[in-house]
């Protein structure tokens, strides 16, 4: 046994820069002696860890990418050992939904720091970065994916008191939810039936319905606009009322452009609006005429233009009249 207490896996510091962070605390830096507890069952074989990255750090938490053996990538999160404990606990609670809704976790490992205090880490599977995007400029299908992941934890028994686009994790097309550290019971079994993915094209909920009693999952629902009450969001920057003229919101979402090519025009708001309108006008025209979304997507650019063109050649005759009084508002 280690001059610690704790033995089975020794976490190799030398890869990284000599800059300040927590595990710099531990006996015998930078070959760390550490073991699992007794509370929770680990489920990696011990051995040698090297840590070779700082994904994060800060005033009471550092999360370190290592690599075993088998080159498998493990995310090991320092902080308090109270908080690695409890948040073990969470992740024990949602063992089921783990690899799926959230990463799967091998367990906590325990060490000494110089003074003889106590240090955990919390170990995991490597899995995306944190989604830099907020929830409500996602696609549909993604916001449904990420709020079907919430509804797997409240089913597990836990409620996330957290839960912010930071504590979401992205690789390729999945989502996982983490950092359980401030999670709570969840008092009464959650009774939220209604699956996200299963209802994309759904504009509004009957509030009244069994299927979606659970004030905390309609809630982030709500904020992350997952139903549209009726409208579009165009462009991520302004709603407007459906219309037989416009596509679909899936459409929309795959066919995000610029607005406001000409470097030398300023856009008024309204004119940006006007603009990515006929934009979105036209795409919808294009589909009822049988190019597909594929087609439109590799016109983007071309589209784009001809939209931009028409609109400043209509504005230039607006200039002309109205320089010679014809008219007396150029934002018609």
């Amino acid at each position: 046994m280690s001059s610690t207490g704790f033995t089975g896996f020794t976490l190799q510091f030398r890869d990284l820069p000599s800059v300040r962070h927590i595990a710099r605390r531990l006996h015998n830096y930078p070959d760390v002696d550490m073991g699992p507890g007794r509370k929770y069952k680990f489920h990696l074989r011990r051995q040698r860890i090297r840590i070779s990255e700082i994904l994060y750090s800060g005033k009471r938490t550092t999360v370190y990418l290592g690599r075993c053996k088998n080159e498998t990538e493990v995310v090991l999160k320092f902080t308090d050992t109270e908080d690695i404990l409890e948040e073990a606990g969470a992740y024990d609670v949602m063992a089921a939904i783990q690899g799926k809704a959230v990463p799967r976790v091998y367990g906590a490992l325990h060490g000494k720091d110089r003074r003889g205090g106590n240090m955990s880490c919390l170990v995991m599977e490597r899995f995306g970065m944190p989604l830099e995007r907020e929830f409500s400029t996602l696609t549909k299908r993604d916001k449904a994916k990420i709020l079907d992941n919430l509804v797997a934890v409240h089913h597990a028994g836990l409620r996330h008191l957290d839960f912010a686009e930071r504590n979401v994790l992205v690789e390729g097309d999945e989502y996982r939810i983490v950092d359980f550290g401030q999670a709570e019971e969840h008092r009464t079994p959650c009774k939220w039936t209604y699956s996200f993915l299963e209802h994309l094209d759904d504009d509004d909920v009957n509030d009244d319905a069994p299927c979606v009693d659970c004030e905390a999952i309609k809630s982030w629902a709500e904020q992350m606009r997952f139903w549209d009450h009726g409208n579009l969001r165009l462009a991520c920057a302004f709603f407007v009322p459906k219309s037989d003229k416009l596509p679909t919101q899936s459409v929309i979402d795959s066919m995000k452009t610029v607005i406001g090519l000409d470097q030398d025009t300023i856009y008024y708001p309204e004119q940006t609006r006007q603009i990515t309108v006929r934009y979105f006008e036209e795409i919808r025209r294009r589909m009822t005429a049988g190019q597909s979304l594929q087609e439109l997507q590799e016109q983007r650019e071309w589209i784009t233009y001809l939209v931009h063109k028409q609109w400043h050649d209509e504005r230039y005759v607006l200039c002309i009249l109205h320089r010679f009084g014809l008219v007396t508002d150029l934002f018609v």
